[in-house]
């Protein structure tokens, strides 16, 4: 994701003309990129999905920009981007519903117990 976000910024900068879509493009390309720390910095899955779904939407933002400005090579990158998007957001999950694992990806028998926690006094 982050490569297609450069791919982006390189593109727009290549095309010179500034424009609302070329500001667009630029910040789509920026959020792209911030992808990386924000993946490798965090300690649950839950904020880069959340992220990466914030940029798909920006990506077809940014895809309507780059069509109406007439800027092809850079509605090509932004495909690329979301393709990105949709597979970076893909679940990861190991279980099947036909093979359980735990979290490490080692099969076990059965699924565990839900905890039942006590309800909340009104």
């Amino acid at each position: 994701m982050a490569v297609a976000g450069v791919a982006l910024l390189v593109a727009v900068v290549m095309d010179g003309e500034p424009s609302v879509a070329y500001v667009l493009l630029a910040l789509l390309g920026l959020a792209a990129v911030g992808t990386v720390p924000l993946v490798a910095f965090a300690s649950t899955a839950a904020p880069g999905v959340a992220y990466e779904s914030l940029v798909l939407l920006g990506s077809i933002i940014g895809a309507v920009a780059a069509l109406v400005a007439g800027r092809w090579v850079a509605l090509a990158v932004v495909g690329v981007l979301a393709v990105t998007c949709l597979i970076a957001m893909r679940d990861e999950r190991r279980s099947t519903p036909e093979r359980l694992t735990d979290a490490s990806g080692v099969p076990v028998d059965m699924a565990p117990e839900p905890e039942h926690l006590p309800a909340p006094r009104a």
